[in-house]
């Protein structure tokens, strides 16, 4: 009976790290990985607060929990695609002055 109850706790110790792997670690490992390894996309989620159109480049500003990101977007796609966007725009982070 012990056996049993040292197997499912290690089973339920590994599913709980899987999970815990899967979620906390892409996001904290990623600034260090090569650029071939990183993330493909990443979610935004906040308020467009200001866009910028010039001729090879849109830029738009998005207000977030965290602050401001401004996301550089050089290629131009279909008007008809499911996707409004690029797939991996190049994107900087900006902090605001306090």
């Amino acid at each position: 009976m012990r056996g049993w109850i040292i197997l499912l706790v290690t089973l339920l110790v590994g599913v709980g790290l899987g999970v815990a792997g899967t979620v906390y670690v892409p996001q904290a490992v990623d600034p260090y990985l090569p650029k071939d390894l990183r993330i493909r996309s990443r979610i935004v989620e906040g308020q467009v607060t200001n866009k910028q159109r010039e001729p090879n480049r849109v830029l738009v500003k998005i207000q977030t929990e965290q602050g401001v990101i401004l996301a550089a977007f050089t290629k131009r796609v279909a008007e008809t695609t499911d996707q409004p966007f690029v797939d991996d725009p190049p994107i900087e982070r900006v902090r605001r002055a306090k």
